[in-house]
């Protein structure tokens, strides 16, 4: 039996392998929900155990930030045998393929773009024992989230662009020079010489942008604090609550805000993620927060991402304002 499974396993590592050309015709839209994971096993025991485990214990941790506990990914484990006999699972939009296999002399791994569909990502490693599989996945897990998080930008940027609202994106390319794929439902609900905020109001959730730019003259403007503040200080003036003297600001004392730099689409750029509530008001939510500079036009620009969905999960909202965000661009 375990012969058999090591064979099989060899087969769809040269299938993957010899796979070629991200955009052949014929091949299906990938599958699968917002931050979904298939993890394919050569069996049920390697998910419950050490394999399983590593895995389980880095794609549970908790989704940064939000109000209410939720995980990175949702994850599926699926068997080989039948991950290799159902159409299904090769369509998913997110598969991560683990090959324990004692013949092997050490681990490795493998990144595909659209093997089975589109957009889809597909990561194999190979590892010759479990404990060998926890090393190398302990210092490739960062990589892996990465290219997952890609993938999940990739497949909501193409279903955004089908439904872009191009007069909201045009107004947004006219005053602030930058091309992105805002989708319908959203309008604009104040706009200044450099300041827009973007909503989208529904009976369950509101979603909302902020685009801001003032002129660069020092790297102050990429302090955490002074991110904070600029915004503070924006959504005082121009997002109101729903009570008389309540407006958005962020807030600190529940979670403190992460701060990082980042490489966005190539551009140097500092992500915050925090929490935000209304001065007066109970009203609260996420918010992941870009700064960079367009060094074209010599420009600090914020494009800031919020969610509002009270009593309910917010990571899959949140995704979809950072993927939008993901989709910019700068103009001529």
């Amino acid at each position: 039996m375990k012969r058999f499974q090591v064979q099989t396993a060899l087969l769809l590592v040269s299938i993957i392998l010899c796979s070629c050309g991200n955009d052949k015709p014929g091949k299906p839209h990938s599958s699968g929900k917002t931050a979904e994971l298939i993890v394919v096993t050569n069996t049920k025991e390697e998910w419950s155990g050490k394999t399983g485990q590593a895995i389980q214990d880095f794609f549970n941790q908790e989704y940064q930030i939000l109000p209410q506990p939720e995980p990175l990914f949702e994850m599926a484990n699926i068997p080989l045998g039948n991950f290799e006999e159902t159409a299904m699972f090769q369509a998913h939009h997110n598969i991560f393929i683990v090959d324990i296999d004692d013949s092997k002399g050490k681990a490795a791994i493998e990144v595909r773009k659209n093997v089975w569909a589109i957009p889809q990502r597909v990561i194999l490693i190979t590892a010759p024992s479990e404990e060998v599989f926890v090393e190398f996945f302990n210092e490739k897990k960062a990589t892996l989230l990465n290219v997952f998080t890609a993938c999940e930008h990739e497949r909501l940027i193409d279903s955004f662009n089908k439904f872009k609202n191009k007069e909201v994106a045009g107004e947004i390319k006219k005053d602030f020079s930058i091309e992105i794929e805002i989708p319908e439902g959203f309008y604009i609900a104040k706009k200044t010489a450099d300041f827009m905020w973007v909503r989208k109001e529904t009976k369950q959730f509101s979603q909302g942008f902020l685009f801001y730019r003032y002129d660069f003259t020092d790297t102050v403007a990429f302090e955490p604090g002074r991110i904070i503040a600029f915004r503070n200080s924006l959504t005082e003036e121009y997002v109101p609550g729903p009570t008389e003297s309540s407006f958005m600001k962020v807030s600190e004392e529940y979670m403190p805000v992460i701060s990082k730099r980042i490489d966005f689409n190539g551009f140097f750029a500092v992500e915050t993620r925090g929490l935000w509530e209304v001065e007066n008001d109970f009203m609260g939510g996420p918010f992941i927060n870009y700064t960079l500079v367009d060094e074209k036009r010599n420009k600090v620009l914020t494009v800031d991402g919020y969610v509002y969905a009270p009593n309910a999960p917010k990571r899959d909202l949140l995704i979809q304002m950072e993927s939008i965000i993901y989709s910019l661009k700068f103009g001529d």
